[in-house]
């Protein structure tokens, strides 16, 4: 056999040989992954050079964790609070409403008044009328007659401008000037029944006394005189006070 027909030769048999390997080869592998697929993958993933394998992604954080490192816990998220189906109430102030008052008038003004404060009083017969005669004088005053106690008040603003007492005469007394410049006498009074001192202002229809016996007295009664121009001053003298008593008798009571 000459020299290019061994080579021919072993040529073939090594192109027969190759074909033998590789399907030997194929053979073996299918083999192989058949009965062990897991150590084929790892020992053709451990044979990839650093340029093969594929690159590690690194895990972004997403929004929940807040940027924690990975493997650490979570922090617990409270819930939000739903929002109260209940309407909203108003705060109750606690100041109280103010109901505005209605305007209440004032009483008018008193300016003068009848001076026996009593319902059952009576100016009595002749013998108590202004100008009656006494024994040695005649009567300078109207008698008006009530039950002992019976509140006196002033008929006129002015000021107490005496007071005193005749056991034999007019019993405790006391004088009021009046603001319209007269002089108003309260005879027979009540004993200690006195409100008002000399140089006590008063005011129409304040109480002043009570009605009493005192003095030369036949029963409970006021002696009332009206003087002008100053009690038993020069020039002064008393005049009859029935008129003036009953327009003052038509002034509203008080209650």
């Amino acid at each position: 056999m000459g020299k290019r027909a061994w080579t021919a030769k072993v040529s073939g048999m090594a192109l027969i040989r190759g074909k033998t390997a590789r399907t030997l080869i194929t053979f073996c592998v299918a083999v192989s992954v058949a009965w062990a697929p897991v150590s084929v993958a790892r020992a053709d993933s451990g044979g990839a050079s650093p340029g093969d394998q594929p690159a590690h992604k690194i895990k972004q954080p997403d929004q929940e964790s807040g940027g924690i490192v990975p493997g650490q816990p979570k922090p617990k998220v409270k819930p939000k609070k739903k929002a109260s189906k209940k309407k909203a109430t108003k705060k109750k102030s606690s100041k109280k409403k103010t109901v505005p008052k209605k305007p209440t008038l004032a009483p008018p003004t008193v300016t003068a008044a009848f001076p026996v404060w009593g319902v059952t009083w009576t100016y009595g017969d002749a013998d108590m009328r202004f100008g009656a005669g006494r024994s040695g004088h005649i009567h300078q005053g109207q008698d008006v007659a009530d039950a002992e106690g019976t509140p006196i008040v002033a008929p006129k603003a002015g000021e107490v401008s005496w007071t005193s007492f005749q056991d034999e005469g007019a019993g405790y007394y006391l004088v009021l000037r009046g603001t319209d410049n007269r002089d108003y006498v309260f005879m027979h009074l009540q004993k200690g029944s006195l409100k008002v001192r000399i140089g006590s202002i008063v005011k129409a229809g304040q109480r002043l006394a009570s009605m009493g016996n005192t003095g030369h007295s036949t029963g409970p009664h006021l002696h009332f005189e009206i003087w002008l121009g100053g009690w038993y001053e020069k020039g002064g003298h008393a005049i009859d006070p029935l008129p003036q008593l009953k327009a003052w008798q038509k002034l509203p009571r008080r209650t």
